[in-house]
C-alpha cells in the first residue's frame, strides 16, 4: 500500500498516516507537543513542519521509514501549546526552537500524559494537570451538592471545570458539598487516589443488652445473704457434692437458676433429689435421659406434687413406672413429654388410682380417647384437669369428660376445634368449675357465654375467641351468677369495644386481680380510665389498646393501689412523660424502644 494515501500537504510535503488513539486525541483537542516523524532523531530533520490534526506532515525530500511505525523513540516532548516552542528550519537548514513570549527558549517537557478522567471531560484548550496548574478563579460559582454516582459529571468546587466522578473523587477541604477534579487535588496537595477513611463499625449489641425491657420501676436494693449464697451455688452446682437440709424454698430456687441455664443435668439433678421431698418442680428438664425420670421415682418415694417443664425425653417406661413407685403422688403436671405412648399413660393412670386428684398435660400427641377413657375408669376422683395443646383432641372426649367431676377444666388450644353445642353439654353436667380456659378454639362463639353464665366461677380464659361480640360479652357479665372473677383473660377480642368493658368492670371490677384485655383496639380512652376503679388489680394487660394515652394511665395508677406491672405493647399514643408510681413498672412503652 503506498504511503501517499494521506494526501500532500503545502510545500509539496507529504503527510503520514495517523494511528487511532492520535485522531481520538485530536478530537479531544489534545495535540503533539513536538514532531511525529517515522524516522531516526528528529533533530536530524531539515526543512520545516507543521502537525496536521490527523498525523504529521512528512517532507517530500525526506526517505520513509520502511517501517512506517510510530513509536515512544521518534515521539518528542514539547510544550503543552499548540505552537508554542515548536522547531523552526533556518535558511542554513539548522533547526531550531521558536522562542516564548518572554524571548527565552523554554525547556524540554515531558510527554502529556492522559488518563480516563481526562478522556472523560469536555475538550479543553488549557494545559495538561502534569505541565501546569488550572488557573483557579478567585470564587468559583459552583452551588453545593452530594456527590453524584460515579460515571456522572461534576463540577469542580475549586476550578469548576466539569470532570468525571470516580470511586476516588474528593471533598473540597473548605468549601463543603464541593467537590474537587484530578488537577486540583494536586493543586492542593491532596492525594486523589488515597482510599476514604471507613466508618467507625458499630459494635454489635450484646444479646443479652438486647434481651432487656426498659421499665419504669427497677427495684433496687441489698440482696439478702441468702440470696447471694443460693447464686452462688447455682453458679458452681457442678462442683456442689450435697447440698443437705436447706428448706423446699431454698431448693426450688436453686432449681430454677440451673435451669435457666440449662444446667439441670443427669448429675446435678441427683442433688435435688431427696426421700423427705413432698413436692418438686424442675423448670427446664432439656439435658434429663431417661433414666434421671427412672431414678426420680427411686429417690424421690414421697413426692405428693410434680411438675416438669420440657421434659421432651420422657419415656413411657418412667411413666408407667412412675405410677407404682410415687405410691403419693396427687398431682402431675408435664409439658411437653412427646415420646410418652398411651401404655405408658394407662398404665400411670391404674397404679395412681383414686389417689390422683390433678392432672395437667401439655403438648401430647399420643394421647387418644381411650386414654382418657381410662383416665375417667381409674382416676375418679381428677377434680382438676388440664388438656391442652393435645393433637387428637376433638369434640368426642367432651362426652367422656362430663362424668368428672371438676373444678378446674383447660381444654385450650385442642388438634379440632371444639364447637358451642358440646362445650354448652359438657358446662351443663359439670356445674362446679371455678376456673375455665377454652381459649384457641375460633369456632366458639356468643352461643357458649350463656352456659358459662351459669358457672360460679373466678377464673375465665377466652382468649383469641374472635366470634364473640361485644354485645354478646356485655350481656354475658350482666347475667353471671359469680360473684366477681379475679382472673380474666380476654386477649384478642377485636371486635369488642366500651360496652363489654363496662359490663366487666361493673360485674367484677371489685374483685378482680389480673386482666388483659390485649388487642381491644377500639376501647375508647374514657372507658379505660375507669379501670382505675380496681382497687385489687395486680396486673393488667392493655396491649394494643390504641386509645391508651398518658392521662389514661394516670387514672390508672391513681385508682389500682395494689397494681405491680402493666403491660402496653402497641400503645403508640403513650410518650416518655407517662406517670410514673413507685412499685409498678410499665412494660412496653415505644420510645424506649427507638
Amino acid at each position: 500500500m503506498s504511503r501517499r494515501r494521506g494526501g500532500t500537504g503545502a510545500n509539496g510535503s507529504v503527510r503520514g498516516p495517523s494511528s487511532a488513539l492520535t485522531s481520538f486525541l485530536a478530537g479531544l483537542g489534545v495535540e503533539p507537543t513536538g514532531r511525529l516523524t517515522t524516522w531516526g532523531n528528529s533533530a536530524d530533520i531539515d526543512g520545516s513542519q507543521q502537525l496536521a490534526p490527523d498525523g504529521p506532515i512528512i517532507g517530500g525530500d525526506v526517505a520513509l521509514d520502511p517501517a512506517g511505525a510510530v513509536t515512544a523513540r521518534t515521539v518528542e516532548a514539547g510544550p503543552s501549546q499548540v505552537g508554542e516552542n515548536t522547531p523552526e528550519v533556518s535558511d542554513d537548514g539548522s533547526t531550531k526552537r521558536k522562542p516564548n513570549e518572554d524571548g527565552g527558549s523554554l525547556p524540554k517537557r515531558r510527554a502529556v500524559s492522559v488518563d480516563s478522567d481526562d478522556l472523560d471531560a469536555e475538550p479543553s484548550s488549557g494545559p495538561s494537570k502534569s505541565a501546569t496548574l488550572p488557573n483557579r478563579k478567585s470564587k468559583v460559582d459552583v452551588v453545593p451538592g452530594p456527590l453524584q454516582p460515579v460515571g456522572n459529571f461534576m463540577d469542580c468546587g475549586e476550578c469548576s471545570k466539569r470532570f468525571t466522578v470516580t470511586p476516588y473523587t474528593k471533598e473540597h477541604p473548605t468549601e463543603k458539598s464541593t467537590w474537587l477534579c484530578l488537577e486540583c487535588c494536586y493543586a492542593l496537595g491532596i492525594d486523589p487516589f488515597a482510599k476514604a477513611k471507613k466508618a467507625p463499625k458499630r459494635t454489635a449489641q450484646k444479646k443479652e443488652d438486647r434481651g432487656k425491657v426498659v421499665h419504669y420501676e427497677q427495684r433496687k436494693g441489698v440482696t439478702p445473704l441468702g440470696d447471694l449464697c443460693i447464686q452462688m451455688i447455682g453458679k458452681y452446682i457442678e462442683d456442689v457434692e450435697a447440698l443437705g437440709h436447706i428448706g423446699s424454698v431454698n431448693m426450688d430456687k436453686v432449681c430454677k437458676i440451673i435451669s435457666k441455664s440449662r444446667r439441670l443435668t443427669p448429675e446435678t439433678a441427683s442433688l435435688i433429689y431427696s426421700v423427705d421431698r413432698t413436692e418438686l418442680a424442675m423448670y427446664d428438664c432439656t439435658r434429663l435421659v431417661s433414666d434421671s425420670y427412672l431414678a426420680l421415682a427411686k429417690l424421690c418415694p414421697n413426692l405428693e406434687r410434680l411438675h416438669l417443664h420440657l421434659c421432651g425425653q420422657l419415656s413411657t417406661e418412667a411413666v408407667a413406672a412412675w405410677g407404682k413407685g410415687l405410691a403419693h403422688l396427687r398431682s402431675l403436671e408435664l409439658f411437653a413429654p412427646f415420646l410418652v405412648r398411651k401404655e405408658g399413660w394407662i398404665d400411670f393412670f391404674e397404679g395412681r388410682g383414686e389417689m390422683l386428684e390433678s392432672l395437667s398435660i401439655t403438648q401430647s400427641p399420643r394421647i387418644d380417647e381411650e386414654t382418657i377413657t381410662k383416665l375417667i375408669e381409674y382416676c375418679p376422683n381428677v377434680r382438676t384437669l388440664r388438656l391442652s395443646e393435645i393433637g387428637q383432641l376433638d369434640n368426642t372426649w367432651l362426652v367422656h369428660l362430663a362424668k368428672l367431676n371438676l373444678t378446674s377444666l383447660d381444654l385450650s388450644a385442642p388438634g379440632h376445634t371444639l364447637i358451642d353445642m358440646n362445650v354448652e353439654l359438657l358446662l351443663q353436667a359439670c356445674t362446679s368449675i371455678t376456673s375455665l380456659d377454652l381459649s384457641d378454639n375460633p369456632e366458639l362463639s356468643d352461643a357458649i357465654l350463656p352456659a358459662i353464665a351459669g358457672l360460679r366461677l373466678h377464673e375465665l380464659h377466652l382468649r383469641n375467641l374472635v366470634e364473640l361480640t361485644d354485645d354478646g360479652v356485655a350481656d354475658f357479665f350482666r347475667s353471671s351468677v359469680s360473684p366477681g372473677l379475679k382472673v380474666i383473660d380476654l386477649e384478642k377480642g377485636h371486635d369488642l369495644r366500651g360496652p363489654a368493658l363496662r359490663a366487666l368492670l361493673e360485674h367484677s371490677g371489685h374483685s378482680l386481680e389480673r386482666l388483659s384485655i390485649m388487642g381491644w383496639r377500639e376501647v375508647d380512652s374514657d372507658t379505660l380510665s375507669q379501670l382505675g376503679q380496681c382497687k385489687r388489680l395486680r396486673e393488667l394487660n392493655l396491649g394494643w389498646c390504641r386509645q391508651v394515652t398518658d392521662f389514661t394511665m394516670k387514672d390508672i395508677l391513681e385508682g389500682c393501689e395494689e397494681l405491680q406491672s402493666v403491660r402496653v405493647w402497641g400503645c403508640n399514643q403513650l410518650t416518655d412523660a407517662v406517670p410514673r408510681r413507685k412499685g409498678v413498672k410499665v412494660i412496653g412503652i415505644e420510645t424506649h424502644s427507638i
